[in-house]
């Protein structure tokens, strides 16, 4: 990326999340505005504090387009950028953003980006004070196949459709404890009934999990509760070709397994929690914003860059914070801070990493 280019679209801000689209031609960041760009205000208090005048951007790139016109970027303001995330919707040649709120940005072209209406939520299935007024609150947006999904809770899982509008995928129960009338029920059962992760080799063959060991597999058409063998909060999945599904919970373990069966591959007890993961290029992908990147190789999660195989570039690994795989599973996109990467396997292109020198 050219200096003009980066200080005009990504100077000022930090990369959030990323996602591929569908042909390593296309891109999509989200950006949130860095706090010591903000102004202070007469008491010397951060405009930033208040989390909702945080100014978010959504930058896409088309590298088949010529260098003028490869990346464009839109302003996303109204969104709550604490838990902000989006996802390439490739049925429908979009990035859809959806921030915690279950507020709903989408970029098509140029041309056609902007607010959409919040996802729909039957809020009077809560207790009116669990959630507060805002009714389901969303963890993730990720992609599985081709299609989009907002995941949150109280349990819920909201798959994106035609013509702009969501499905919510109601045979998974909102525990019944939400509308009890009793204080202490309904706090504990809304820290105790969130997803945080969703992924799958189809839309007919997904994992869901979440707070206190939950695990979720949609099959055959329905959803169905799975026996797990912890009951720590889990935060991440993701699914190799062969099927097994790789869960890490919030200590840093990974546990692998399918339907009724799991073990513990990897043990930890004090790693920050990891918050994307995928299996690219025949291992398995964890990161966080504390740590960086790691990988499994054997039994234990390396930092990519000190992997014995296929070591990820150090240059690399001090931004790569989130991870995304293209939906042909052949390119892996790894960002944060300042800066962006592809992977192909073997080879790895910086897109950027701080401001260019020229």
């Amino acid at each position: 990326m050219q200096k003009d280019h980066y200080q005009k679209l990504i100077s000022g801000f930090f990369v959030r999340d990323g996602s591929l689209g569908p042909n390593t031609g296309k891109l999509t960041l989200l950006l949130v505005e860095e706090p010591n760009v903000a102004d202070s205000d007469d008491e010397g208090t951060n405009a930033l504090d208040d989390d909702k005048l945080w100014r978010t951007r959504v930058l896409s790139f088309n590298f088949g387009n010529p260098t003028e016109g490869r990346y464009f970027a839109a302003s996303a303001n109204n969104l709550n950028s604490s838990s902000v995330a989006c996802a390439w919707n490739t049925s429908h040649a979009e990035a859809v953003v959806v921030d915690i709120y279950r507020k709903v940005w989408v970029m098509r072209d140029k041309q056609r980006k902007g607010d959409e209406p919040e996802i729909p939520f039957k809020a009077g299935k809560l207790h009116p004070d669990a959630y507060g007024e805002f009714g389901g609150a969303i963890t993730k947006t990720t992609r599985v196949g081709a299609s989009v999904f907002a995941i949150g809770g109280p349990w819920r899982i909201f798959e994106r459709i035609a013509n702009q509008e969501w499905k919510e995928h109601e045979e998974i129960p909102i525990p019944v404890e939400i509308g009890s009338p009793d204080r202490d029920v309904y706090i504990n059962a809304v820290g105790n009934c969130e997803f945080f992760d969703l992924a799958g080799l189809s839309t007919d063959d997904m994992y869901a999990v979440g707070s206190a060991g939950t695990v979720w597999r949609r099959k055959g058409g329905q959803w169905r509760q799975l026996a797990f063998p912890s009951n720590l909060r889990l935060h991440t999945v993701a699914v190799a070709p062969d099927g097994n599904a790789y869960i890490t919970d919030i200590r840093g373990s990974v546990w692998q397994g399918q339907d009724e069966k799991w073990q513990r591959i990897v043990h930890a007890d004090n790693m920050l929690a990891y918050q994307d993961s995928a299996w690219f290029a025949g291992r398995l992908w964890c990161t966080n914003d504390s740590a960086g990147p790691f990988v499994l190789e054997g039994k234990q999660m390396v930092p990519a860059h000190r992997a014995k195989s296929e070591p990820m570039p150090a240059q690399i690994a001090n931004f790569a914070h989130r991870i995304d795989v293209a939906p042909d599973g052949k390119t892996m996109l790894v960002a944060g801070m300042q800066g962006a990467a592809l992977y192909d396997g073997k080879t790895w292109t910086v897109l950027f990493d701080g401001e260019p020198d020229a």
